[in-house]
């Protein structure tokens, strides 16, 4: 008699949850007449994990509309195995407001994600609560569905070690004396873990111990107390992306304040008085862009042709330098997929006729002196002009004479931002985020055919990169409307770019190369998420594999001590070594047949840190679909025909 296969997926959150759904999806194609048992192992519920449990506060949102967040894969995902759809975020609020929703074995609604379901649209910012329960229902859903060849079993416990059995077997350890879990393979899906403390936090860290201060070092804000921060009191935040707006949410709203509109529509801010003072500070000195609340007119821009194989080719048959080659190509694409959208959307905002626009642009060169001349002479308001090192750094070059000053330009950039995300007359800015996309798709191609050169690679990619995220990874579009309403209240107050920290006298200081002033405080947060290596993880699955040697670290050298060619388009040194199927390396780079990992800990993963989206053949489906595949076959390579 065939003996029941066996796999462990630590990690319950949406990677975990989304493997389960393809292990469960392909296991008839491709372990026929098996039987099969999936040990998904998290001391954290299933479905949401930890970064979207349900035990945080009610005033945290996603950072994704819920028309655009499913779990589920539908007809557009190219994937080998079978699509099993299913409903996205707001198609599930829907049936949840309806009464029509099942409700699986060991799921439960609660009352205040009913009420959100009951006014929740396509373009809403979820609850972190609500999407908790989405996910919580899609992991029950399948737990309860996927017949009889199929058995899940949830372990709400710790995975701290994985020991290699006879046969290929494995055996995860648990924490708290809970008995350990033998399967045939591991699928590590542990998302965004704990790491140590960088030489600057620990710093920090004893410097705040040895003065009786507050310092809150990088990590997820939900797993922030704030309780030492008392009212009105001057606190730093050192950061001004996602962390930052979840931390000014926690400190405002969440100690009573309130917002409200007058009767021109402007919000405004009513302290509670319980509220600490915000100076805040990061790099680049400003918020990144909010979401829209709009879409194009039209569909998305094509391709112009600034990037396509052609114009790479004709820079030669050479390794490419990013900065000096790929980029002015880029900029072009993002340049004129905003003019293009200006002209087509706004005519009435050119000077000129817009087919002409047009045309002038396609023969210049994107930051010659002849296309700025063309851009001041045909469009006729600067908001509408596109340059994009303003773009990237707005702070750069301005001096302010006092921090006063410094708050009204913020005002006012704030504001403009506002406008820009809600108002579909500046959607230029919107066509030139679809040409980004646009470009860093083609760019994508053109790492797999290892075209561009590998220390080009290492010295452009962070900066490239970090200005993706500053123009599509912002926050919801109303956050920012209450970033500026919190900043007219004065609770809020910008300290400008390139922010530094320092300790003197039993305090923090932090000034910005804007203005001269600096503020000093008892309190200093880290509003950001730590950078993530695995030589630095507080998890202690992988601790113990690095430790013992059994796993590699990703890295950018060759064994002859060149630089060698990514594995991925984001920056994978310090993840964890994988194969092109995702199985974890050994460290003479032989790959582990029983262990296999996905996620932003481990290299080649793709997708991470964001939900996918309906209808787009998002490539975490792919991926993982691939992956539970690979898994499958290994278990019956490894058991024999049925």
């Amino acid at each position: 008699m065939t003996r029941k296969l066996s796999v462990a997926i630590i990690g319950a959150g949406p990677r975990g949850t989304s493997l389960l759904e393809r292990l469960i999806a392909n296991a008839a194609e491709c372990a026929p007449d098996r039987m099969i048992a999936v040990h998904v192992i998290d001391p954290y519920p299933p479905g949401g994990g930890r970064v979207w449990r349900s035990q945080q506060s009610p005033l945290l949102w996603m950072n994704t509309t819920a028309g655009s967040c499913t779990m589920f894969t539908d007809e557009t995902v190219a994937c080998e195995g079978p699509v099993v759809p299913g409903p996205t975020l707001s198609e599930w609020a829907r049936e949840l407001a309806a009464g029509s929703l099942s409700s699986p074995s060991g799921f439960r609604h609660t009352p205040s994600v009913s009420a959100e379901a009951s006014r929740m649209h396509d373009g809403w910012f979820t609850t972190r609560q609500t999407q908790s329960e989405y996910l919580s229902w899609v992991f029950w859903k399948l737990a309860n569905s996927c017949g009889p060849q199929v058995q899940v079993h949830s372990h709400v416990g710790r995975a701290v070690d994985v020991h290699d059995l006879p046969l290929g077997r494995q055996r995860v350890v648990m924490a708290d004396g809970l008995p350990p879990v033998d399967v045939d393979v591991v699928l590590f899906a542990q998302g965004n873990v704990d790491v140590e403390l960088n030489a600057e936090e620990v710093r920090l860290t004893e410097y705040a111990a040895a003065h009786d201060l507050c310092y809150l070092p990088s990590g997820p804000t939900a797993d922030h107390s704030f309780d030492r921060i008392a009212a009105g009191e001057p606190v730093i935040v050192r950061g001004l992306g996602l962390c930052f707006i979840d931390t000014a949410v926690l400190l405002t709203s969440g100690r009573g304040g309130t917002f409200r509109r007058d009767e021109s529509g402007e919000l405004h801010y009513q302290p509670s008085g319980n509220e600490p003072v915000l100076f805040v500070g990061s790099r680049r000195g400003v918020p990144y862009w909010s979401k829209t609340h709009y879409k194009l007119a039209g569909p998305p821009p094509e391709p112009f042709g600034h990037l396509d194989p052609a114009a790479v080719d004709a820079l030669g048959d050479r390794p490419l330098d990013f900065a000096l080659d790929i980029w002015p190509l880029m900029a072009r694409e993002v340049t004129h997929a905003g003019y293009r959208e200006l002209a087509a959307s706004h005519p009435e905002l050119l000077d000129i006729d817009a087919r002409e626009f047009l045309d002038r642009l396609d023969t210049l060169d994107w930051d010659g002196p002849e296309l700025k001349e063309l851009v001041e002479r045909a469009v006729r308001f600067e908001g509408d002009r596109i340059d994009l090192e303003e773009t990237a750094h707005p702070l750069a070059g301005h001096r302010f004479p006092d921090l006063d000053a410094l708050q009204d330009w913020m005002a006012d950039y704030i504001d403009t931002g506002v406008r820009r995300g809600r108002d579909p007359r500046y959607s230029a800015h919107l066509g030139m985020v679809h040409g980004l996309i646009s470009a860093f798709s083609r760019l994508v191609e053109l790492i797999s055919e290892e075209r561009i050169s590998p220390d080009s690679w290492k010295r452009d990619l962070p900066e490239f990169l970090d200005l993706c995220r500053f123009l599509t990874s912002g926050p919801p579009g109303p956050r920012l409307e209450e970033l500026l309403a919190l900043t007219r209240a004065g609770v809020v107050r910008f300290l400008g770019s390139e922010m530094t920290v320092t300790t003197h006298e039993g305090l923090f200081h932090a000034r910005s190369c804007n203005v001269d002033e600096s503020v000093e405080a008892r309190s200093l947060i880290e509003a950001r998420l730590p950078e993530r290596a695995v030589l630095r993880v507080n998890d202690p699955v992988l601790s113990e594999l690095v430790q013992r040697e059994e796993i590699r670290e990703e890295t950018r050298t060759t064994p002859e001590g060149g630089v060698r060619y990514p594995t991925g388009v984001i920056d994978s040194v310090g993840l964890v070594d994988t194969d092109s199927f995702n199985r974890l390396k050994r460290p003479d780079g032989a790959p582990h047949e029983s262990r296999f990992g996905v996620g932003a800990l481990f290299s080649g993963s793709v997708a991470s840190g964001r939900f996918p989206s309906p209808r787009s053949n998002d490539e975490f489906f792919r991926q993982n679909d691939k992956i539970a595949r690979a898994v499958l076959q290994e278990l019956c390579r490894r058991e024999g025909p049925a």
